[in-house]
């Protein structure tokens, strides 16, 4: 199966993404756990993951109501991890995998106190979010860059025949 994964997203933005289109990544136990899998997670309930994603799709659309806010708060208040001592004398965090979700929460209100605003793709058929790092990007990928040049193309030139 193939998720629609930027790979150069914040986590919190991938996330919300989960939802594109009429395809909903989290809508089914197998569809959650392959997608928390291509991301290197797992998490073991995908109605509470599609849950905490309805919200942070909510909050960086900037649509959100005190309900998200409230959502998000409690899955963040779920994130905790402990530091663990490895046998080289190094220590890491580790975290147990019902906080996954929480952690997501927090990244998401890391994103938003930063004032970070995801755009929606440019590409008529695309709708996914992404950060911009420069202000004229307006497309996720680069592929659908390419399908609306080729469309504008296409057009001029059924324009012109005509």
């Amino acid at each position: 199966m193939e998720y629609p994964i930027l790979g150069t997203e914040p986590l919190p933005v991938e996330f919300a993404n989960t939802l594109y289109g009429d395809f909903d990544c989290l809508g089914t136990p197998a569809l959650a756990a392959g997608w928390f899998a291509e991301m290197g997670l797992e998490v073991a309930d995908a109605g509470r993951a599609r849950e905490l994603r309805d919200a942070v799709r909510q909050l960086l659309s900037e649509e959100g109501d005190a309900g998200a806010v409230d959502v998000l708060n409690a899955f963040a208040a779920e994130a905790p991890s402990v530091l663990r001592l490895e046998g080289d004398r190094k220590a890491r965090w580790v975290s147990t995998t019902d906080s996954v979700l929480g952690r997501i929460a927090t990244c998401a209100i890391e994103l938003l106190v930063d004032g970070v605003v995801p755009r929606r793709c440019g590409a008529p058929d695309c709708g996914l979010m992404f950060v911009a790092q420069h202000a004229r990007r307006r497309f996720c990928h680069p592929t659908c860059s390419g399908r609306t040049r080729q469309a504008r193309y296409y057009r001029r030139q059924n324009e012109e025949q005509a």
